[in-house]
């Protein structure tokens, strides 16, 4: 016991050392508050907002392993839509995570890397506009939960790290006993199975910000070889215990609160049924138009999505400090160490068959922070050489100045992240109004010339208006399209046309694309949501539940005009067809 308080007691201070600092604090708050600040003020609704009661409350989450909100929901109400509440809970609670994962790295770099780069670490990970990709979606996936338990987890690793290393110094029996290097471990595999049941990506993440955790002990101070074998070997054993766990889980809720009859609801989301698609016949070449399909969103949209730009940026800072430390120190694992972050970063790939969704790339905003952490340590490690030489108050100087430079280029990039994180919230506020008026506009028609007592089923597609989403896409005849062409070019002429949108361009941004009326023509196999969207805006309508008629109803509206034009709107007898 007192083994584990000591372990408690130095976590704390680490995670004080952050929340005493007035800079680190002052930089992280300001940066949450300018990210997030429009969103939590701003409620919309959108994408799988409107089905949160069958989510988290008849408990269709719980049946892909999405158990944590489901059962939070037991204890907090969390089903019905309360957006501010939830949203600026959200961001405390990233912000918490923030401080978690600095206390992680600093826990290895310490002193050597200044305040301020621990705090451009946290404020860049927590103002990535890749993340506003899934902070739209009500409740969020639970990311915010995720990356603190997924903090907590590669922490736990960390202890238990110290603790086998402190075995290996010739400890008696029951001094490595006391160490309770197991129960550290099988704490980390807890923590991973929490994160887990928010989101499956952040097996993703952990795996990736492991690999980074040995990355930066070989960058930081070198370590032995076994160290890293038997790090790895205890993750192994911590991720397969946590997947374990996860299965489990999925048993216990669904036996506990007879959730059977929802089995073939949704699609499920084990590991063994998501890898089904290597058994399929061509399942080689499809590999590798996934990994083409990977070079387009992961680095040819560089050019047109500033989440990935800075991704790119700090992959490169990543690179050239790593390098650094392989010529100087001959350090091979640390050579090896890098790709197989990435790899491990990307790993869903191969897992789901399809390229990564920005809305599970939880890997990409931890990623562009320790870029920002890197860059700190780099520029600190070479003024603080050069300091020493300089035998002038010019040489001093000019090492100040460097150091100056360094800080205001990521002051710029948290500027940017900041401006384009509301940006894309703004765009989601813009496309919920637009989406508000078009069915107060159709609930008008229906309740005036027809009787909104029969069934009503929407057809055609509902494009949201250029005008708002424009952002999201990039012109054909733009500068920026021919530059990306031009690298898309050179793995497949025809790669970046996979992308195309008809005469709107190149999609780009995937979330703020989509409207919530043509997806809730087809939730579920029905318009039940889009009925629901009415619904949640004082229009009370009926959705046409019989699903054989729906094809029959698309047939017959190909003829109808569009909305708005006149006579979009037909009374077919023992239904309704509104016609998009």
């Amino acid at each position: 016991m007192k083994s584990m308080e000591k372990v408690m007691q130095k976590w704390k201070s680490y995670g004080k050392h952050f929340q005493q600092n007035r800079l680190y604090m002052g930089i992280l708050l300001l940066t949450a508050v300018c990210a997030y600040g429009y969103k939590v003020t701003n409620a919309t609704i959108g994408i799988d907002d409107t089905p949160y009661l069958y989510y988290f409350e008849e408990g269709l989450i719980a049946i892909v392993g999405r158990w944590v909100l489901f059962l939070l929901n037991k204890v907090v109400s969390l089903a019905e839509f309360v957006p501010f509440v939830t949203d600026f809970a959200a961001v405390v609670i990233l912000v918490l995570a923030a401080v978690v994962w600095s206390a992680l790295f600093y826990s290895v770099l310490g002193e050597k890397v200044p305040t301020a780069g621990y705090a451009f670490f946290g404020a860049v990970f927590l103002s990535s506009p890749l993340i506003s990709e899934v902070f739209t979606y009500f409740l969020h996936n639970g990311i915010a939960i995720g990356y603190l338990c997924c903090g907590i987890s590669l922490c736990c690793v960390r202890e238990w790290q110290s603790s086998t290393r402190k075995m290996q110094k010739g400890s008696g029996i029951r001094q490595k006993l006391g160490c309770l290097a197991v129960a550290k471990i099988l704490t980390a595999a807890v923590f991973l199975w929490i994160a887990m049941g928010c989101y499956e990506s952040f097996m993703i993440l952990w795996l990736a910000g492991l690999m980074l955790l040995l990355l930066t002990e070989r960058i930081a101070r070198g370590r032995q070889e076994k160290d890293i074998f038997a790090t790895l070997v205890a993750g192994a054993v911590a991720a397969l215990v946590a997947i374990v766990l996860r299965s489990v889980m999925i048993v216990v809720v669904t036996k506990a609160f007879h959730l059977e009859y929802l089995r073939g609801e949704a699609v499920q989301r084990s590991v063994t049924e998501m890898l089904g698609w290597m058994l399929q016949p061509g399942a080689f070449g499809e590999l590798a138009m996934i990994l083409k399909r990977t070079f387009v969103l992961y680095g040819v949209f560089a050019y047109a999505y500033l989440p990935i730009r800075i991704f790119i940026l700090s992959a490169a800072v990543i690179l050239v400090v790593t390098l650094v430390r392989v010529i100087r120190g001959r350090d091979l694992w640390a050579l090896l160490l890098l790709p197989a972050a990435y790899l491990a970063a990307f790993s869903l790939l191969f897992i789901e068959g399809k390229a990564t969704l920005y809305r599970s790339a939880q890997f990409l905003p931890v990623f562009c922070g320790y870029g920002a952490l890197l860059f700190v340590y780099g520029i600190w490690q070479l003024t603080g050489t050069l300091s020493p030489k300089a035998k002038n108050t010019a040489g001093r100087k000019i090492s100040a100045g460097v150091r100056a430079l360094a800080v205001l280029v990521l002051a710029v990039i948290l500027w940017n992240q900041c401006m384009d994180m509301t940006r894309w919230f703004y765009l989601d506020k813009k496309k919920y109004d637009a989406a508000v008026k078009t069915v107060d506009q159709i609930a008008m028609d229906l309740e005036r010339d027809f009787d909104t007592s029969k069934p009503v089923i929407f057809t055609g597609n509902y494009d949201i208006p250029y005008s708002i989403v424009q952002d999201a896409y990039v012109s054909y005849s733009s500068p920026v399209y021919y530059k990306m062409k031009r690298l898309a070019d050179l793995v497949d002429p025809d790669l970046l046309d996979k992308y195309n949108r008809g005469s709107r361009g190149v999609w780009v941004a995937q979330t703020p694309a989509l409207s919530v009326i043509d997806w809730g023509r087809y939730a579920f196999d029905s318009d039940a949501e889009l009925v629901k969207f009415f619904e949640m805006h004082g229009h009370q309508l009926v959705a046409l539940e019989d699903i054989s008629l729906y094809a029959a109803a698309e047939e017959e509206s190909l003829d109808l005009p569009e909305y708005p034009q006149k006579g979009y709107i037909v009374d077919k007898g023992d239904y309704i067809i509104v016609h998009f």
